[in-house]
């Protein structure tokens, strides 16, 4: 038997320790945001500290300490006061000399919704921290209720399919581009299916939240949500951005960049038709999808100088 050391993925050389999660946690088969909490504390160590809201991620990240479901430090508030608690937070690091990670990890709801105000306030301040958003388009923890994070069409509790409707009328908030126009010091975005990418953009996140904000939007499939099979979550999001329906980019100070350019675009019905909450859209409303996303993409290029 061969007694040669298997090679391990190149991006495992980003982990900075072991996992600080239980084999078993309080997150649903199949679940991205598990995949995305696990990957983001082995990149930004075991010694950051995250303040998090009611929310999917609330179950598990409010079960601290060794011997529970996870070992980092985190402080449990309001939707409203996720960007506030962290301010204090890293005020009194700076004040004390103290150097810490400081990591805001909301769902859209929080993110673009409830919690806005907050953390629009956090970065105009240039708050010393890392806001993370997992985006899972929907408030998934309460019952599928649309939110602004919902793109156009989607099926949810309360943009349901009938005569009257046929899913959300209006698209939605990018949210990434609206942090990007707070001049902050770092913006990005990132999913599980690019994951060096992904790796890359935490480790500058760390290390420019010691000079201002940093703010990376992830893109967070649900299985319930976006009726979806449990196995099927990394290909999502790997088809996402084949689609640029989700671009990777990042602005640094400022300035734009693409960090994986698609050669060949493949259409959004090709992310469609893989999520039952969007299996009754018709043609119509397929092109406007498609005609949004074109736009959005548009703007990313034009703002990275791209033709």
């Amino acid at each position: 038997m061969s007694t040669a050391k298997k090679k391990l993925p190149k991006v495992c050389e980003y982990y900075q320790n072991e996992d600080q999660f239980s084999g078993g946690v309080a997150w649903c088969s199949g679940c991205a945001l598990e995949l995305n909490a696990r990957f983001i504390s082995r990149v930004l160590g075991k010694d950051a500290m995250f303040v998090g809201t009611p929310s999917c991620s609330a179950p598990v990240l409010n079960a601290a300490n060794t011997g529970a479901w996870h070992k980092h430090s985190h402080y449990a508030c309001t939707m409203t006061g996720v960007a506030s608690s962290a301010t204090g937070l890293t005020r009194f690091y700076q004040k004390s000399g103290q150097d810490a990670t400081v990591v805001c990890f909301t769902g859209d709801g929080c993110a673009m919704d409830v919690g806005f105000q907050p953390l629009s306030g956090a970065a105009e301040r240039n708050e010393k921290m890392i806001y993370i958003c997992y985006d899972n388009e929907g408030y998934m923890n309460t019952g599928v209720q649309r939110s602004s994070g919902t793109p156009l069409g989607a099926a949810t509790s309360t943009t349901q399919i009938g005569p009257q409707s046929k899913g959300k009328s209006t698209g939605s908030k990018n949210m990434p581009m609206v942090m990007a126009m707070h001049d902050v010091p770092y913006v990005a975005t990132a999913t599980l299916s690019h994951l060096e990418d992904f790796a890359k953009k935490l480790m500058k996140a760390k290390e420019m939240s010691k000079e201002g904000f940093a703010y990376i939007h992830v893109f967070c499939p649900c299985n319930v949500g976006w009726k979806m099979s449990t196995d099927s979550s990394i290909e999502v999001c790997r088809t996402a951005v084949r689609t640029n329906y989700f671009p990777l980019w990042e602005a640094e100070h400022g300035v734009f960049r693409l960090t994986n350019k698609v050669n060949q675009q493949k259409p959004v019905g090709e992310l469609t038709k893989m999520l039952g909450k969007f299996k009754h859209l018709d043609q119509g409303q397929l092109a406007s999808l498609q005609q949004q996303v074109d736009k959005r993409y548009s703007i990313v290029t034009a703002l990275c100088g791209m033709p």
